[in-house]
C-alpha cells in the first residue's frame, strides 16, 4: 500500500524573496567592488543634468512640456522628472541616486522572473533572473545614474509584456488595460519602447495560441498616437547629434558585439565599460557578422512559418532572441 506524499511548497512571497536575494548575490559577484568605489563619485553627466533642471525645469509641468538635457531625445519621465524631483526630495545627493540603479536592477531581475514562471515554472524561471542580474555588461547601468534612463523603459515593457501575456491566458480585458498603461508610460521614460507592438505580435505568432486580432492593435495604436503627439504636437522631433551607420556590416557588427556581451566569460577582464576591446575584435570579424546574419534571416523565416517550430521549447527561444533583435536597429557608428 503506497502512503500518498503531501508536496509543501513555499508560499509565494517567499520565492519573490528568495529570488530578490539571489539576483541581489549575483549583482554583488559582478559589480560589488564597482559599486561601493562609484558610491560617492558622480559622473560627468550627473551634473550636466542636475544643472539643466535647476535652470529649466521649475515645474511638473516644465518636465513634460520642455525638452530634455539631450537635443532630440523625449525622455521626460526618466530625465526631466527624475532630476526634478531628486533635487527636491534627495538634495541631488549622488548616493541615492545609485541606490535607486541597483534596487531597480534587482527589481528588473524580479519582474524578469515573474514573466519567465509563465513557461518555465517557478524554480527553472530562477536561472535567466540571476544570470540578467549577474551579467558584467550591465556595469554602466549599474554605476552611472543617467542610466536610469533604460532601468525604468526596462521594468515597464517587462511588466507590460507580463499583463500582456496573462491577459492573453485569461482573456482578461482589465490586465490588457493595465499593459497598455504601462506602454504609455514606458514610451515616455525612453522612445526605444515604440518596438513593444512588435515584441506582442511575434508572442502572439510564436506562443499565443489562437491569434485574435483586436488584443495586438492595442500598443500598436498607443504606439502610433505617441508619434504623432511626438513629431507634430510636442514638436521635440529634431536631430540627437549623434552619428549613425546604416550599412548591413555595420548593423551586424553592433549586433554580434550586444549578442556577445552576453557572456561573462568573454568580456572578463572588464577594461572598457563602454564596449571591451576583445570583445569588439571578435565582433568585427566576417564569420561574427555571419553568423549573426544567418541568425536573423532564419528569425525572420521562422516568424512568417511558425508551423515548422513543432516544439515548445524551440518556440520560446525564438521568442527570446527576436526580443533580443527588436529594440531600435543598433546604428551607431
Amino acid at each position: 500500500m503506497e502512503i500518498p506524499v503531501k508536496v509543501h511548497r513555499l508560499p509565494r512571497a517567499l520565492i519573490y524573496v528568495l529570488v530578490a536575494v539571489l539576483c541581489a548575490a549575483g549583482l554583488a559577484a559582478a559589480h560589488g567592488s564597482r559599486i561601493v568605489d562609484n558610491w560617492h563619485v558622480p559622473q560627468w553627466e550627473d551634473s550636466m543634468f542636475f544643472q539643466y533642471n535647476k535652470n529649466e525645469i521649475h515645474s511638473l509641468w516644465d518636465c513634460f512640456e520642455k525638452r530634455g538635457a539631450w537635443g532630440g531625445l523625449y525622455r521626460p519621465l526618466t530625465t526631466n522628472l527624475y532630476y526634478y524631483f531628486g533635487g527636491k526630495a534627495l538634495s541631488n545627493r549622488i548616493e541615492a541616486y545609485h541606490f535607486i540603479n541597483v534596487v531597480f536592477v534587482v527589481l528588473n531581475a524580479v519582474l524578469l522572473y515573474r514573466l519567465a514562471t509563465l513557461w518555465l515554472g517557478s524554480w527553472w524561471a530562477m536561472i535567466p533572473a540571476v544570470l540578467f542580474a549577474s551579467r558584467l555588461a550591465l556595469v554602466e547601468v549599474v554605476l552611472h545614474t543617467c542610466e536610469f534612463q533604460g532601468l525604468l523603459y526596462v521594468f515597464f515593457t517587462i511588466l507590460s509584456v507580463d499583463f500582456f501575456v496573462r491577459s492573453r491566458l485569461s482573456d482578461s480585458s482589465w490586465l490588457l488595460a493595465l499593459s497598455a498603461l504601462a506602454f504609455c508610460l514606458d514610451l515616455i521614460s525612453k522612445e526605444s519602447a515604440v518596438v513593444l507592438p512588435a515584441l506582442l505580435i511575434v508572442y502572439g505568432r510564436l506562443l499565443g495560441g489562437r491569434f485574435v486580432l483586436r488584443p495586438y492593435l492595442v500598443h500598436p495604436i498607443i504606439a502610433l498616437s505617441w508619434w504623432i503627439l511626438f513629431v507634430l504636437v510636442l514638436r521635440h522631433y529634431q536631430p540627437s547629434g549623434f552619428d549613425y551607420d546604416w550599412s548591413v556590416s555595420n548593423v551586424m557588427r553592433n549586433y554580434a558585439g550586444y549578442f556577445l556581451d552576453f557572456s561573462n566569460w568573454l568580456l572578463a577582464p572588464l577594461g572598457d565599460y563602454i564596449m571591451p576591446a576583445q570583445v569588439a575584435a571578435l565582433a568585427g570579424t566576417f564569420y561574427m557578422r555571419l553568423f549573426l546574419g544567418v541568425l536573423i534571416v532564419s528569425e525572420i523565416a521562422l516568424l512568417l512559418f511558425p508551423r515548422f517550430l513543432k516544439i515548445q521549447d524551440l518556440r520560446l527561444v525564438a521568442f527570446g532572441f527576436a526580443w533580443f533583435g527588436l529594440p531600435p536597429m543598433p546604428v551607431r557608428s
